[in-house]
């Protein structure tokens, strides 16, 4: 059984065990990685920044916890949209989100703890009114419908420019207008203001610089416009809806057209290319027919030749014949007349119309009839006067 003595060591050893156990979360602190700590010493006061992630002694210090990178929402579930002003007097909520990234040097970290105290006051009462701030002013710059369509991504680069650098200081111009009645107005309008450098005169540098904070992505997701600004979008969109369908009517007219244009063309190269054809088939059978008079007239010409070669033959024979006599012509002729004319002398004989004859000859025959009327002896004088001299020989 133990002593009084050793029950009172035992419990006050407990005590203290309990009592360690117990602080312990005010003697030990942890650093996540992705986060810095500012320790504050419990007695010094103290103030330094524990950058590196792992365990360290606390030793009842204050400790406050960052997160190096964080995002500000202001999407509506997070964060509440933030309200504009368009410059043609349209409303609208923005949803969107800023993702940003705070310094690791400890001095500046520091002095961010300094101002702030805490991740959360950073969050809301540093980056929250700087994205209000910068969305507040870029609004002014573009009516609403040009924020919807032609201009949006201009607008979300002009809020992120003012939230990195600074407000840009502007200046206001007057434009005279005339709206589609024909009434004519005065539109105001901002105009950013440049420096000597060509760049955006800064009216307000931005709070995170002083403190080095980094813009990692800003991203504008929705704008709710009020509904006077919706119904002019809506009417808007189906203006440009019109207008498309109305360009691709046109587009299809005018390809109609080319289409039209192209066949006629394909036609008219058609009839020309017949018509050339048919010229091709022509002249060929032109430059035929020629090329076959050229051959008849050579032909006649080969053929004159030819009768003037037998011609001349012809005559060079009659020449030497007319050397040696008669021409064969002249001997025609000559037995031709001479034929002609004894059968006209012969047509003049009066021959007896009886004839008796009798045998009253030497030898007692018969007498001829010819040789009683000497025709004979005619035809023999007629032979002999058909016959040319120098043929007799």
């Amino acid at each position: 059984m133990l002593s009084p003595k050793k029950v009172g060591s035992l419990a006050v050893v407990l005590v203290g065990a309990v009592t360690i156990l117990s602080l312990s979360s005010q003697i030990f602190e942890t650093n996540s990685k992705g986060y810095y700590q500012i320790k504050q010493a419990a007695v010094s006061g103290e103030m330094t920044v524990i950058n590196e992630p792992g365990m360290y002694t606390q030793l009842f210090g204050d400790i406050h916890t960052y997160k190096i990178s964080d995002t500000f929402f202001f999407d509506g579930r997070e964060g509440q949209p933030i309200s504009v002003r368009f410059q043609d007097g349209g409303t609208a909520d923005v949803y969107g989100s800023l993702k940003y990234r705070l310094s690791t040097k400890p001095s500046v970290q520091l002095k961010l703890h300094e101002d702030f105290r805490s991740d959360e006051a950073v969050k809301m009462n540093l980056v929250a009114p700087i994205v209000q701030e910068a969305l507040k002013q870029s609004a002014p710059h573009m009516t609403a419908e040009d924020s919807y369509s032609a201009k949006r991504a201009e607008f979300t680069s002009l809020v992120e420019d003012q939230v990195t650098i600074g407000i840009f200081e502007t200046v206001s111009n007057k434009v005279m207008k005339t709206d589609p009645q024909g009434n004519k107005f005065i539109e105001t309008y901002l105009e950013i203001k440049v420096d000597g450098n060509g760049q955006p005169a800064i009216k307000k540098l931005s709070t995170l610089k002083n403190y080095n904070i980094e813009i990692i992505r800003f991203v504008i997701t929705d704008i709710d416009y009020d509904d006077t600004i919706d119904k002019l979008i809506a009417l808007k969109k189906e203006a440009e809806q019109q207008k498309v369908v109305a360009r691709a009517n046109a587009e299809k007219s005018k390809q109609d057209a080319i289409t039209a244009r192209e066949e006629g063309n394909a036609r008219i190269a058609k009839a020309k290319a017949d018509e050339e054809v048919a010229k091709i088939k022509e002249v060929t059978q032109a430059e035929k027919k020629y090329e076959v008079s050229v051959l008849n007239r050579k032909q006649a010409a080969e053929d004159a030749k030819a009768r003037l070669i037998k011609q001349k033959a012809e005559a060079d024979a009659n020449a030497l014949l007319v050397k040696a006599g008669l021409t064969p012509l002249e001997k025609a002729t000559i037995e031709k007349e001479t034929a002609i004319g004894v059968a006209r002398e012969l047509s003049k004989i009066q021959l007896p119309s009886t004839f008796i004859a009798g045998g009253g000859g030497k030898s007692g025959g018969a007498l001829d009839p010819f040789t009683a009327i000497g025709l004979e002896a005619f035809m023999n004088i007629n032979e002999k006067l058909a016959t040319p001299k120098n043929q007799d020989k």
